[in-house]
């Protein structure tokens, strides 16, 4: 998740975190907060919350929800010996 990119949408489209707090109906904006920190996990529904209320693009969604580039990942080899 890019979440730099999310704070500088949401700060080019003049919302602060009290508002998507509000707009997600959450009881105050720590909540949000944790989610911009990194801290809080984003289930698709939330995604799309956040799309709706951004008014995202399909890119700007994508940049910021879904990795693009692939992880590198590990072989463990087994030997016999």
């Amino acid at each position: 998740m890019n979440l730099n990119l999310l704070i500088k949408i949401r700060h080019k489209k003049g919302f602060t975190q009290s508002c998507m707090a509000e707009k997600l109906s959450y009881k105050n904006k720590a909540s949000y907060c944790l989610i911009e920190n990194g801290k809080s996990k984003i289930t698709i529904d939330l995604a799309l919350k956040i799309k709706d209320i951004l008014n995202l693009t399909e890119e700007e969604f994508k940049r910021i929800f879904f990795e693009d580039k692939v992880l590198e990942t590990q072989t463990y080899k087994t030997y016999c010996i």
